[in-house]
């Protein structure tokens, strides 16, 4: 790791610590493993194999460090041990000066100390289950309603009307920058009626259709990602919307997607925000 460079472990309990050059947990190095699985099948009289598919497995992630012995090691060593709790599930974030990825991980044991010549060495492995480093999530606007114009008069409350500019683009060039295809979350808001909305990937047609009339103020969110699929409607849980037969949940493929929405009434009262977060092989 780079003097610049941090690694920040947060866990479920929201506890963290940070290991680099500038904190008491001072990086020695860092290694990550990462192998993938083929599919393949012998075919009899053939050369060779063929070629079915291929997986990547989890990723193994070893962090080595050193503590400075100093008449706080017992405290310093007990914290490090806590927060890398085997029993609570975290977030690995590496940070530099320019950008920031994460990844879930899991410590694989309790971590062990090494006291030698005034320092305090420990290793600490972890797993992720889902392998991609991933970047913040980004955020692409739809569509959107904001307030634009203003005009020196005075109206009295209540009277009067409201103007605004509308970004309202039902095409939408988004792209990709990560390594492999990603997932992607969409939140429709209804400003008027709306009725069944959609977002589709124009260049597949595949689209994922909700079944529902909106009032003004609904909020439809879409969670499509490789480990979770959900509706929601206002808050509740609304799967039974999905339009089963007419929808499949697409990803961003790598580099450039074009991405729309609509609806089958009013599609014009729709806000519309996507966000997602590129997915990386490495750090």
């Amino acid at each position: 790791m780079k003097t610049t460079e941090k690694l920040i472990y947060r866990n479920e309990n929201n506890q963290e610590v940070e290991i680099s050059y500038f904190s008491p947990y001072i990086p020695v190095s860092v290694d990550e493993t990462l192998g993938n699985s083929i599919v393949a099948s012998k075919q009899i009289g053939k050369d060779g194999m063929n070629y079915a598919s291929s997986t990547l497995d989890s990723r193994d992630i070893r962090v080595k460090g050193s503590i400075i012995i100093r008449h706080n090691i017992d405290t310093l060593e007990r914290r490090l041990r806590s927060v890398f709790n085997p029993k609570l599930s975290g977030k690995l974030i590496f940070r530099t000066e320019t950008t920031e990825k994460v990844i879930d991980v899991k410590a694989e044991e309790v971590i062990n100390f090494k006291r030698s010549k005034g320092i305090s060495n420990f290793t600490i492995d972890l797993v992720a289950h889902n392998p991609y480093w991933r970047e913040v999530d980004r955020t692409e606007y739809l569509a959107l309603l904001s307030g634009r114009l203003s005009f020196p008069l005075v109206i009295n409350q209540g009277v009067g009307m409201m103007f605004g500019l509308r970004q309202s683009i039902l095409e939408t060039e988004i792209e990709n920058v990560g390594d492999v295809a990603s997932g992607f979350r969409v939140v429709f808001k209804a400003k008027g009626i709306v009725r069944n909305p959609e977002i589709e990937n124009k260049l597949t047609g595949e689209k994922i259709k909700i079944l529902v009339d909106m009032a003004k103020g609904d909020i439809i969110e879409i969670i499509n990602t490789p480990s979770r699929k959900m509706v929601n409607i206002n808050g509740v849980k609304s799967f039974k919307n999905l339009d089963r037969l007419n929808s499949s949940f697409f990803e961003l493929e790598v580099g450039k997607n074009l991405i729309g929405y609509n609806a089958e009434e009013n599609a014009i009262n729709l806000d519309v925000i996507l966000y997602y977060s590129p997915l990386y092989l490495g750090r």
